[in-house]
């Protein structure tokens, strides 16, 4: 790999790196709460349920309206009695001509309206857990994405901390090997080096910006590159040791709107089901009339009622159907019940598992690293330590640096896992 090569090299991928930075026009730094809070009030896919929440309340509304009255009424448009005479009397409203009038009002029996309101209101309310769900959903994608990005860019200050010396001391090197004090080689090994830590830098600033796109997709703004603000020390009082596995569960059942969803379901079809029963009873049609030469005596006056006979259409298949309906959904509580209980052990295991590995780090451990690693520059430059030495120290630092931070990510992400599981916030901040 010539000197030339490697030079190219590093110049293309900083080259990428500020255009990556260059996409977002605006830097914002934020706290999860100001998220949050942006995300509830912006969120493109939550602002849509809303909508479906007012459409379903809408429902209920037209659900509780009583039927409309008819009128109707008639009237001769040419009168043959004149024919005779040779006359066409037209639109004859004269005792001689033909008008008639009725109202009709259709009565619902059984209970149909009400259970129609009924429906309605339980269809709202679905929609209203719908709504939470996404919220939930939407949420923890949300704070998975904030503290990635913090992490990930923790992760690209050691980089650009390891870059940073690596540049200043190849620059001292670059007038050694010129003045012919030291090979060829061992500057190529540290170009070699720093284009390795180029190249991986790329793939987290990569992350950064497909998670910044995200994460702006769902606070439903463009352009903009965040920077998480995050408590660290808060963070770190957490334990899960406070949390109890049975609390969890109990907590769970309350606050998961997927669970709700399906006990709504049940009770939505066994509503339902009381429904199409009562719609086998026919309804009741009232109606009264005048009929000024059209009935059997002059100027007719009659009231009526119509009904029909359920002989052959009592609802048999929409009433087996319903209860079909409830027997399904009975099968799809029980199963959410199940996916609840697993999500919430294997969530539980995953926090503790993970908060287990963490409390075996020591907290000073990567500021002793970080005072070690000036030590081991300024002896590498004082030609204390042989160049192999100082490079193997320098792989091992940004190793312990990026798995220490993807820990924290890890147990941070555990918690918010957790809390998605419940359908409630463990920790608040």
């Amino acid at each position: 790999m010539t000197l030339k090569y490697l030079v190219f090299l590093s110049l293309t991928i900083l080259s990428i790196n500020l255009k990556g930075q260059e996409v977002f026009k605006d830097t914002l730094k934020l706290s999860i709460q100001q998220a949050d809070s942006v995300f509830i009030n912006q969120n493109l896919s939550l602002l849509a349920e809303k909508c479906n929440i007012n459409a379903a309340k809408a429902q209920i509304i037209q659900s509780g309206l009583f039927t409309n009255i008819t009128i109707s009424a008639t009237q001769n448009v040419i009168n043959n009695e004149y024919k005779a005479m040779g006359v066409r009397k037209w639109f004859d409203t004269s005792d001689k001509g033909e008008s008639s009038a009725q109202i009709q009002k259709l009565f619902r029996l059984a209970g149909k309206r009400n259970k129609q309101i009924q429906l309605a209101e339980l269809t709202a309310g679905k929609e209203e857990q719908i709504y939470f769900d996404l919220m939930r959903t939407l949420k923890y994608t949300l704070r998975s994405d904030f503290y990635n990005l913090y992490y990930l860019s923790q992760i690209v200050k050691v980089y650009d901390k390891e870059i940073a010396s690596m540049h200043k001391l190849i620059d001292a090197y670059q007038g050694q090997f010129e003045k012919g004090f030291i090979s060829k080689k061992e500057l190529l090994r540290l170009k070699s080096s720093l284009f390795s830590l180029e190249n991986e830098k790329i793939g987290f600033t990569t992350q950064i910006i497909a998670t910044q796109n995200d994460f702006n997709m769902i606070m439903h703004t463009s352009n903009i590159f965040y920077s998480p603000v995050v408590d660290l020390g808060f963070l770190s009082k957490f334990t899960p040791d406070q949390l109890k596995l049975q609390v969890l569960m109990d907590t769970a059942y309350v606050h998961r709107y997927d669970l709700k969803m399906a006990q709504s379901d049940v009770k939505i079809n066994e509503v339902n089901l009381s429904y199409q029963r009562s719609m086998a009873v026919p309804d009741l049609t009232l109606s009264a009339g005048w009929d000024k030469n059209g009935g059997y005596i002059h100027n007719y006056n009659f009231i009526g009622m119509q009904i029909d006979l359920p002989f052959f259409n009592r609802n048999q298949g929409n009433i087996k159907s319903a209860k079909y309906m409830i027997e399904s959904s009975k099968y799809k509580l029980l199963s959410a019940e199940d996916i609840v209980k697993s999500d919430v052990l294997g969530a539980y295991a995953n926090l503790k598992e993970t908060n287990q590995l963490y409390n075996k780090f020591d907290n000073s451990f990567m500021a002793d690293l970080d005072l070690l690693s000036q030590e081991m520059l300024k002896n590498f430059e004082k030609k204390n330590i042989s160049l192999i030495e100082f490079l193997d120290y320098y792989d091992a630092y940004k190793q312990n640096a990026v798995q220490l931070n993807t820990l924290l990510y890890n147990r941070i992400n555990a918690v918010e896992n957790l809390s998605f599981t419940i359908g409630k916030d463990i920790i608040t901040q």
